[in-house]
């Protein structure tokens, strides 16, 4: 009877340790999905846009007579990139930027309905907006700070206006291209990052690379 119960012991012992083992919760995998917004910095183009009236200032031969407008687009990125593995995440990326330049156009004068003699300008607005896949390799998995590099490919749209105040301007022949707008052409990104966490679904990104900044930041969002 003594050893029927010992192995009854045994058995019970055995059958709730092997039970508590299997509800033992699996660890989690942590976020899957993260959204990135971000602002760009430090664009060629911008400085360039930026710097035109000085650029010009003095330029004879320059089509403006004297720059009026040089401002920018916002420059920015929205990004959502899913977890492949521990070190490998792909995901989408959609960029935006845009310059307006205008001024006086050098020795273009028309008569308005008037009879007013005035000075053309003119005024050309770029924009261009990219959606590329990306790929994304993790060199650590340490949440607090991770350092990663991206490679995308993807379409890329730019379109051109104009606007002016003479109405013959735009079809004088002088600007046989700028009212059309660019078919769309191949995106290309590779950038090295840098993030880490605010807390615990919130955290930061910075990148630098070819991109259309040289340099971004931003907040992002995990789930």
């Amino acid at each position: 009877m003594k050893k029927l119960l010992a192995v009854i012991g045994v058995i019970g012992y055995l059958t709730s340790s092997l039970s508590a083992q299997t509800e033992t919760p699996v660890p989690s995998e942590g976020s899957k999905h993260n959204i990135m917004f971000g602002a760009g910095a430090v664009n060629a183009l911008y400085i360039i846009v930026k710097n035109a009236d000085k650029i010009q200032s003095g330029d004879t031969t320059s089509f403006f007579a004297g720059i009026t407008t040089n401002s920018v687009k916002p420059l920015y990125f929205i990004k959502y990139e899913y977890k492949l593995g521990t070190r490998h995440t792909l995901g989408l990326n959609f960029a935006n930027s845009g310059i307006v330049i205008g001024g006086q156009v050098r020795d273009s004068f028309f008569l308005t309905d008037q009879g007013v003699l005035t000075q053309a300008n003119l005024d050309v607005t770029y924009r261009s907006r990219s959606l590329n896949l990306r790929y994304n390799y993790l060199f650590n998995t340490n949440k607090a700070f991770q350092v990663y590099w991206g490679l995308g490919i993807g379409i890329r749209g730019n379109s051109v206006s104009v606007k002016s105040n003479s109405p013959n301007l735009k079809n004088s022949g002088l600007l046989p291209d700028l009212p059309l707008v660019s078919v769309p052409t191949m995106g290309f990104e590779s950038t090295l990052g840098f993030r880490g966490e605010i807390q615990e679904h919130l955290g930061w990104y910075a990148e630098m690379g070819i991109s259309k900044a040289l340099f971004q930041a931003g907040l992002s969002y995990r789930f």
